[in-house]
């Protein structure tokens, strides 16, 4: 593509934001890596862990930081352990960066860890050369590397930040690899004018800031990089203009999902570029807010906000419920629960299990299945397993049997359960902990809902302790991106065993197309059986898929009495 062109394309993108170029101004050159001096702030030196990564047999340095209690962080939310990548100017080095951005004081605060890479000889290759250093390859094992060492899941929400050269690096690796990242923060720097000619990059929407140190018209390249993230996000909403302590800032957002926007920032006078009141501005009021959900294979995923506890309103409970077994859990109660409570009217429950290398809060995030017991009134309980997984073996006394059995109880006996409507929900490892409970005591449950993969092999499905005895309904369902060899022959068991052995159906079933999702229903048997392969999604939590599993069986089913399976219209 011609300068010519590149130019008519910013154009057009720009036809209807003329207040873009009237806030921001437009044109010039971009300095890259030329970082305006300002006056930084005193501080104590930070102790960083030096390390390397081989990549394209050279080793190449960095320095990391962790909070001391890292480990026990992720014990209690594995998932809450996220990475930021920090990139230093030209003429710099990782630890310099460390010292003056302070990112490590906010990696305490906030429970992340923190990568500072090194450039070769203090000069990052932005042009690709192939006699440097592969900056991409470079920054990807640097992030796999904290990955392994701090036990962290690949999908790990991560975050590319620099200053300068830095920051050019930061918002060509997010745009050519956005896997890399929810979220993209350059504090004077862009990619290179090259870079835009590219049309190889893969679509998705990413949270991206450019900081600037002066209010001056956008340079050229500035005002390439603002039209590539403002096309990439689909940002459709006039353009909001706001002043705080540190900068005058214009957001442009997606009108359906504020967190796809592009922020553009210009600093006040006297504000340290790389310091640490424009580094926890970056944390606070973007990274710190988005997370990406691996749910569409088309775009890399979707972003959504990064959710609490609190901000979900979740119970969160801590209790010995046998002497010398100390567990944790999180309960939502729906806002009508007291008022349902006074008129002597119970509510259904559902347990909802979390996958290997997840946590109880994760999966009330990605689940959302607070928000549907909010609209249909029943209560969720999501317990957290020991190490970030579930122990599933097919004694009846098995640690994490004997922990639902005791939550079981403590629950029903807290809230005023209909213990007629009771539910089972699980996310991978979460699905084989759900199925093993359910095999051991189905009687506990009117249906289950079992979504995505990760079940029990076929041994454990023949265990004399699994019951056959009592018809269950029963929703499974996987990615249609998801491999095979991911969970070689439990997949085929758990069918076989819900299906035909408890659910005694035959072919065919019917065939139910709604949008990406494929489901085939068995409907001849004992109880409801239904398989869902979703497309363009990998081995991730559907989106609406709760809400729907919901709608369409669980609530339709309860047990009587004498435990003889009901359902209502």
């Amino acid at each position: 593509m011609t300068t010519t062109s590149t130019r008519a394309m910013v154009a057009a993108v720009f036809a209807t934001s003329t207040l873009f170029l009237s806030a921001c101004g437009g044109g010039g050159d971009d300095p890259v890596g030329t970082s305006p001096p300002a006056t930084q702030e005193p501080s104590t030196p930070i102790a960083v862990n030096p390390a390397t990564v081989t990549v394209n047999g050279a080793e190449r340095s960095y320095v990391e930081y962790a909070p001391a209690k890292v480990a026990d962080l992720r014990e209690y939310d594995a998932r809450g352990v996220r990475v930021v990548i920090a990139l230093h100017d030209d003429g710099s080095d990782g630890n310099e960066y460390a010292q003056r951005t302070r990112w490590t004081e906010l990696a305490d605060e906030h429970g992340f860890v923190v990568a500072f890479p090194n450039a070769v000889q203090k000069k990052w290759n932005l042009s690709g050369d192939a006699n440097a250093g592969d900056e991409l390859a470079y920054i990807n094992a640097v992030a796999a590397a904290m990955r392994t060492k701090y036990a962290l899941v690949a999908t790990i929400p991560t975050y590319l930040t620099g200053t300068g050269t830095g920051g050019s690096l930061a918002q060509q690796l997010a745009m050519r690899a956005p896997n890399l990242a929810a979220a993209v923060a350059s504090i004077n720097g862009v990619a290179q004018a090259s870079t835009f000619n590219r049309t190889d990059f893969p679509p998705s929407a990413m949270g991206a800031w450019i900081i600037r140190s002066a209010d001056t018209p956008l340079t050229t390249t500035e005002t390439l990089q603002a039209a590539y993230w403002q096309k990439a996000n689909q940002t459709d909403q006039a353009p909001k203009v706001e002043t705080t302590d540190l900068a005058t800032e214009t957001t442009y957002a997606n009108k359906d999902n504020a967190l796809q926007q592009v922020r553009i920032s210009s600093l006040k006078p006297g504000v340290a570029p790389d310091g640490s009141a424009v580094t926890r501005m970056i944390w606070n009021s973007m990274f710190d807010g988005v997370v990406r959900f691996a749910d569409d294979t088309r775009v890399n995923g979707t972003l959504h906000a990064n959710q609490t506890i609190a901000s979900m309103k979740l119970i969160e409970t801590v209790k010995e419920l046998r002497p010398g077994s100390t567990r944790r859990w999180l309960t939502y109660v729906p806002s009508n629960y007291e008022a349902l409570k006074a008129s002597g009217k119970k509510v259904p429950l559902l347990f909802s299990y979390h996958g290997r290398n997840g946590s109880a809060r994760f999966q009330a995030l990605i689940t959302e299945w607070p928000k549907v017991a909010e609209e249909k009134g029943f209560i969720v309980v999501f317990p957290q397993g020991i190490g970030a997984t579930w122990a599933v073996p097919m004694e009846a006394d098995a640690r994490d049997m004997v922990f639902f059995q005791d939550l079981y109880a403590e629950v029903t006996k807290t809230y005023n359960i209909d213990t007629t409507r009771v539910y089972l929900n699980g996310s991978s490892m979460g699905t084989a902990m759900s199925n093993r409970i359910a095999v051991q005591q189905p009687n506990l449950f009117a249906a289950l809902a079992l979504c995505y993969s990760g079940h029990l092999g076929a041994a454990s499905y023949a265990n004399p302790i699994a019951r056959t005895d009592i018809a269950m309904p029963v929703w499974q369902c996987r990615g249609g991106d998801e491999l095979d060899s991911e969970f070689p022959g439990s997949e085929p068991a758990a069918r076989e065993f819900w299906r035909s052995t408890v659910n005694k159906h035959k072919w065919p079933p019917t065939n139910i197309v709604d949008g990406r999702r494929k489901i085939e229903v068995w409907s001849d048997g004992l109880a409801e059986y239904r398989w869902q392969v979703t497309d363009k999604i990998g081995h991730f939590w559907h989106p609406g898929q709760a809400k729907l599993m919901w709608e369409q069986m669980l609530s339709k089913y309860s047990r009587a009495p004498n435990g003889a399976l009901q359902r209502q219209e």
